[in-house]
């Protein structure tokens, strides 16, 4: 099922005062970054909704935005927006982002610290950072993660040529929807699964990628256990000496025996995944990390690793489609 997305291009045409000094209105700027978003997110499994008036004609209430994004139960919904000072050209300059601090979570917080940096390192403005504010689409109102973006003052003469061009449009949109790639864990539609790569189960003798240095241990009962560590497993390929209890014994001298290690602390797209306890799934990488809303129990057993992002993996049992996704710390 795909997941929803809801973008907002902040107020309208017709909105007093939300311009540039040379009469550009703000939801102009909104709405071309608020397209960009849409099209680069369209090769995505992932709907994108809007909230506003796509024409501009009218500037909907905070109140009916709120509303409609409810009823739509996406994952987030993102705010984009662009900043003002004094109304009169000045030389202040920054992109920030901002969210509800009095979530239970830290999810929108993520958001907003990870769009003010890309924002920021994409169009070559100041990074503002992320902060907390009562705006009306941040408060408890809105009952969903969400996160409000400001791209730029249009009353900056830093700002102004970067955030009316398209060049600078297009870069603001890609740091929003880069950021909502990563921690949603979104997918390509139809992406085709490589059938090589679900032959990477471990087998004696196979070679065997470990991705980060982890834990060695003297026995496959001890490296199942996390007890009596031996040695630290530097990041390399090594050659699978022995297996035992789902647990691995690598070395880089073929033939001779080396440290057992936990492969589940070395997920790898393709890989087996071998579940030691029952766990809570959930549906985004977002949502394992924060522990936020699971959807299911997933049950102890052995899987493959079908995504990975933020140190969150997405495990299967049928490598052709994704699963749920897991916290394996």
């Amino acid at each position: 099922m795909a997941k929803k997305i809801v973008i907002d291009a902040g107020h309208g045409m017709n909105t007093a005062g939300k311009r540039t000094p040379d009469g550009i209105h703000e939801w102009e700027l909104n709405n071309k970054v608020a397209l960009a978003i849409a099209r680069q997110l369209a090769d995505y499994d992932v709907e994108v909704y809007r909230t506003d008036d796509v024409t501009g004609k009218t500037d909907v209430s905070l109140y009916d935005r709120v509303a409609k994004a409810n009823q739509i139960m996406p994952e987030v919904l993102v705010s984009i927006h662009h900043n003002a000072y004094l109304s009169s050209w000045g030389n202040h300059t920054g992109v920030e982002a901002y969210y509800n601090l009095n979530r239970k979570n830290n999810f929108e917080k993520t958001l907003a610290t990870e769009m003010a940096a890309r924002i920021s390192a994409n169009t070559g403005l100041k990074n503002r950072g992320a902060k907390t504010a009562a705006f009306y689409m941040l408060t408890p109102n809105t009952k969903i993660a969400a996160v409000l973006t400001e791209g730029g003052f249009m009353d900056s003469t830093i700002d102004h040529p970067i955030i009316t061009s398209a060049k600078g449009q297009e870069a603001y949109a890609k740091a929003v929807s880069d950021v909502l790639i990563k921690q949603l864990g979104l997918v390509k539609k139809n992406e085709e699964v490589c059938t090589d790569k679900w032959a990477m189960t471990p087998v004696i003798g196979g070679k065997y990628t470990l991705m980060k240095t982890t834990s060695g241990f003297y026995t496959s009962a001890d490296a199942k256990a996390g007890t009596n560590q031996r040695v630290s497993v530097l990041a390399g390929d090594y050659t699978i000496f022995n297996i035992a209890n789902g647990m691995l014994n690598l070395t880089k001298v073929p033939g001779s025996a080396g440290a057992w290690i936990n492969p589940r602390t070395n997920a790898t797209i393709g890989n087996k995944y071998t579940l030691m306890k029952n766990t809570p799934g959930y549906y985004t990488a977002a949502d394992a990390m924060n522990g936020r809303d699971p959807r299911v129990t997933v049950l102890a057993g052995d899987y493959y690793v079908f995504n990975i992002a933020n140190e969150m993996v997405n495990i299967t049992k049928t490598s052709e489609k994704p699963g749920s996704w897991i916290n394996p710390k």
